[in-house]
């Protein structure tokens, strides 16, 4: 087995544990930043360590990733969210530093990942990745939202502050009491408002439906899965056949 092949094994064999790292590492890295902003003279040599490091570590992840892969156009595709991430992030220009928060959009990918890999959250993928995606967009125009406002709207003086304002926007109730005065911030609050109410909407529905449903379609396929089993044991199904079928069985989990 080549290097290549033995890298892509260990990822593939050990993915919960790889994307909640980094999922954690991205955190940390978000947190620098503001941490960075804030900083006494004294701190500031250690955080902007910190983020050099982190960045680095990102920068070979992305790098060791692409060179292992089969299809890097694939990839690209499917990852050009962490290369616009790598863009060093400015602390004096509010859209370059607004580029970290794409480093958070693989940390919820990675959560979400991570939760339908349990097996007790394996049949519920749809409503997992509904869950994760509103409480990621929610926070990511928040923290956008306080990038961009803090120091110029006098409303916007803490992070609270901002994730008030986009839990209020979220829920449509709308108090009116913070609202967006630069243009990056007016970008977070068309962002959340397009997309963030859409999915409010749509985890209501999914959890709606889910507690009239229950778990019917998940405990189906799983008997039907053990009387394919059965089937195989007696020695009424070929192999083939027995893979194909359990193939479209698991796809309903």
């Amino acid at each position: 087995m080549s290097l290549r092949d033995r890298y892509n094994a260990f990822i593939a064999g050990h993915e919960v544990a790889w994307e909640l790292t980094f999922a954690g590492l991205a955190i940390l890295y978000v947190a620098a930043g503001f941490l960075g902003d804030e900083a006494s003279p004294e701190a500031r040599p250690l955080i902007d360590a910190l983020d050099w490091g982190l960045t680095a570590g990102f920068v070979a992840e992305f790098a060791t990733r692409i060179m292992a892969t089969r299809d890097r156009r694939a990839y690209l595709r499917g990852h050009w969210i962490d290369l616009a991430a790598l863009v060093p992030a400015v602390r004096g220009l509010r859209v370059l530093r607004l580029l970290r928060l794409l480093r958070l959009v693989r940390a919820f990918a990675g959560i979400a990942r991570a939760l339908t890999s349990v097996e007790r959250l394996a049949g519920h993928k749809g409503l997992v990745w509904l869950l994760v995606a509103w409480i990621g967009v929610m926070l990511l125009c928040s923290l956008a939202y306080y990038t961009a406002e803090h120091g110029v709207n006098p409303a916007v003086k803490e992070p609270i502050d901002a994730l008030w304002w986009g839990v209020v926007t979220m829920t449509t109730v709308g108090y009116g009491d913070t609202y967006p005065q630069t243009v990056e911030g007016r970008l977070a609050a068309s962002v959340l408002m397009i997309l963030g109410i859409g999915l409010y909407s749509a985890v209501t529905a999914t959890v709606t439906s889910f507690v009239l449903t229950g778990d019917r379609p998940a405990t189906d396929a799983a008997a039907r899965l053990r009387a394919l089993d059965a089937l195989r044991d007696e020695g009424r199904l070929s192999t083939d056949e027995y893979e194909r079928k359990r193939a479209k069985l698991l796809d309903l989990l």
